[in-house]
């Protein structure tokens, strides 16, 4: 017996930068569409609202995304301080 399968595959998206990482908006941008994805065939009202929340939760994970951020450039910090390398622990606090 012949069995066919067929799997359709996911859009691609590649992002280059150069001399540098991707911005803090990059990975938010990432989470929120992954999180919430708003079909277009919705019901307008239920677009708009729903567009709305996405927009919400951008901000709360961006905040919290950023603490993040923060956090671990602080442990940084400590770990160069305790190191004896308090010269990087600077141009860290200043980055």
């Amino acid at each position: 017996m012949l069995e066919v399968s067929t799997a359709q595959s996911g859009k691609v998206n590649v992002v280059v930068t150069v001399n540098e990482g991707l911005p803090l908006d990059h990975w938010v941008g990432r989470a929120t569409d992954t999180i919430i994805n708003v079909g277009e065939e919705s019901h307008p009202l239920v677009k708009e609202q729903a567009k709305a929340f996405k927009a919400q939760v951008f901000h709360v994970i961006k905040h919290y995304m950023q603490e993040a951020v923060n956090s671990s450039k602080t442990n940084m910090i400590a770990e160069f301080e305790q190191g004896g390398y308090q010269d990087i622990a600077e141009i860290l606090r200043k980055i």
